[in-house]
């Protein structure tokens, strides 16, 4: 009996010192009053509330079968999408404190196979997102794969695909730029050093141990999944259709797990239960960038802070499912939501949860427009300045576009048309704050030819951009020069462009033709000036000559740039 008793005074001592919570029974009204639309006949969440290593509030809102009826409830399994790549960096974890692998060698030591590029690729890049190495997803959609990604393919596919590409998106280390290929790599690594399968090894050295009964790698889709959620998309006058996963893909996705189990993964943080000496600090580890400075984004895991306290959280998003489990580690509380719908968003839910559990500890933030009058009533800056700033801004790094209007004697950034405008206030003749963005964007008009025309700094990731003109092509004739047919070695893609009927067309592969001018109503292409053409997947920016002619064009989004397609010679169409 003295023995149990030490054992017990052990594991008492081993609990993290959190204070004491409970959810009273006005604080579930509250929550029911922020869930209760996702109830119902509709697709919605689980959710499960963590204090105290407790699972202390759990609920059901929507329904996880829509064919059958059947309701949500703690016990339902979800696919989680890159929630799932927190497990594959504990795997990591587990290789290195068994000194099988070194985050900081090449990862050519553990998979001779791979790509040899003018850099040095880590393991520790590819966790945080840092190595340069292409994102699958964006790749898949340059070659044509169906967009709600219903399409077979498997771990191997995505390797093959990357192993492909002929260049990075940029140094290692040099930037922050998230990428789900690199979690691909991750899981064939883990394979290769473990000698079994991502499934095999997660299920010996993470969930059995972990009591994570109905978690597990989903590398069969085909398989009979008790409790199963199905994925929805919402389209119109409240109706939803099926997302189904016909993939195999794992390491960057993958998982399928309940809030029940994810309770039991929470405990990790807290305990070391994986035989990872300092389990939780390791996983918080931030990345750092050549330059010295520290991102945000950690092991597999976001760590940020939301007015005031620290947050841990990386949320999931494929097919129809939404997820995240938002952790406060100080507090001792996480908000668990699984959802199955996908205009869902669970963290922005599960942050006002917390707000609602967890009352009186955050810091209000809330910016009165009085008090950013009365900061910048001193700086005065000439209309014609502001005026000359407005316009469209292009990166190249990222492929996007933001705009810059001049109003009521201000100036405001949005990214279109049918866009919220955002107020800058400005904090020196050339620099703006982002109203609301608390100082973490920040806009600096450059000044000489030496300066970028406009940087972007979002928090320490700076983004240079330049002025474009983005009027739309005004007829057929501007485009005839882009007529012909384009192929990609890397994608193993073919791009034509044919004019049909004074109408130009784009068709991938052998994928159903899409008109891309004129653009037809509600369609997502849009050009972008006459030299670059938004595809609703990507951005093609064509390459041009000195004698204005078309030797080829690249395609990127905001996480691919620069892969290059080559005009076929003598293959001009009519």
């Amino acid at each position: 009996m003295k023995r149990v008793l030490n054992i017990l005074g052990i594991l008492i001592l081993a609990l993290p010192a959190f204070g004491q919570y409970s959810i009273s029974k006005e604080k579930r009204k509250k929550i029911d009053s922020l869930l209760r639309q996702y109830d119902g006949n509709r697709p919605g969440y689980a959710l499960g509330i963590v204090q105290n290593g407790a699972l202390v509030h759990s609920k059901g809102y929507g329904k996880a079968n829509l064919d059958y009826n059947i309701p949500i409830t703690d016990s339902t399994a979800f696919y989680i999408g890159s929630m799932a790549k927190q497990f594959t960096a504990a795997a990591l974890l587990i290789l290195e404190s068994e000194g099988k692998l070194d985050f900081k060698k090449s990862i050519k030591e553990y998979l001779p196979d791979f790509t040899t590029y003018n850099y040095e690729v880590t393991i520790e890049h590819l966790i945080h997102h840092t190595s340069g190495v292409r994102e699958t997803n964006s790749l898949q959609l340059f070659q044509g794969i169906d967009g709600n990604f219903e399409e077979v393919f498997s771990t191997d596919d995505l390797y093959g695909l990357i192993k492909a590409q002929k260049e990075l998106n940029f140094k290692p280390g040099s930037e922050h730029r998230y990428s789900s290929g690199g979690y691909a790599v991750l899981a064939k690594i883990i394979e290769k050093i473990s000698g079994q399968s991502l499934r095999a090894f997660l299920e010996e050295r993470v969930f059995e141990p972990l009591g994570m009964k109905d978690t597990f790698v989903c590398d069969n889709h085909n398989e009979v999944v008790p409790n199963r959620a199905v994925s929805y998309w919402p389209v119109d006058n409240g109706r939803f259709e099926r997302r189904v996963q016909v993939f195999d893909a794992y390491g960057d996705g993958g998982i399928i797990t309940t809030v029940e189990d994810l309770l039991k993964w929470d405990e990790a943080f807290y305990k070391d239960v994986l035989g990872v000496k300092n389990f939780a600090a390791k996983m918080y580890q931030k990345g750092i960038l050549n330059n010295g400075s520290e991102i945000d984004y950690a092991r597999a895991l976001n760590v940020w802070e939301h007015k005031g306290q620290k947050v841990v959280q990386h949320n999931g998003g494929m097919l129809g499912f939404r997820v995240d489990m938002v952790r406060f580690p100080k507090q001792g509380t996480t908000i668990i939501l699984l959802g199955n719908s996908a205009f869902l968003n669970p963290t922005g839910d599960a942050l006002k949860i917390a707000e609602i559990i967890l009352e009186g500890v955050f810091e209000n933030e809330t910016l009165d427009d009085n008090v950013v009058q009365e900061n910048t009533q001193n700086i005065n800056i000439p209309e014609s300045i502001s005026k000359e700033r407005a316009g469209y801004y292009w990166t190249d790094q990222m492929n996007y576009y933001r705009r810059i209007s001049f109003q009521n004697d201000s100036l405001f950034l949005d990214s279109g048309n049918y866009a919220q405008k955002q107020y800058l206030r400005p904090i020196s003749q050339n620099e703006y704050l982002l109203h609301c963005s608390h100082g973490q964007t920040r806009l600096l008009f450059g000044t000489n030819d030496d300066q970028a025309p406009l940087a972007i700094y979002f928090g320490s990731t700076r983004r240079t951009f330049r002025k474009f003109d983005a009027a739309a092509p005004k007829n057929i004739q501007e485009l005839a020069k882009y007529v012909g047919v384009y192929k990609s070695e890397e994608l193993q893609t073919t791009y034509t462009f044919f004019k049909q009927q004074n109408k130009l067309f784009l068709g991938v592969n052998n994928k159903r033709p899409m008109q891309v001018y004129p653009a037809e109503p509600n369609s997502t292409v849009v050009w972008n000036g006459n030299e670059m053409l938004w595809i609703g997947f990507g951005e093609i920016k064509f390459d041009i000559d000195e004698r204005r002619i078309v030797k080829g064009f690249a395609i990127g989004d905001q996480r691919v740039s620069g892969v290059s397609f080559e005009r076929e010679k003598n293959n001009q169409l009519n």
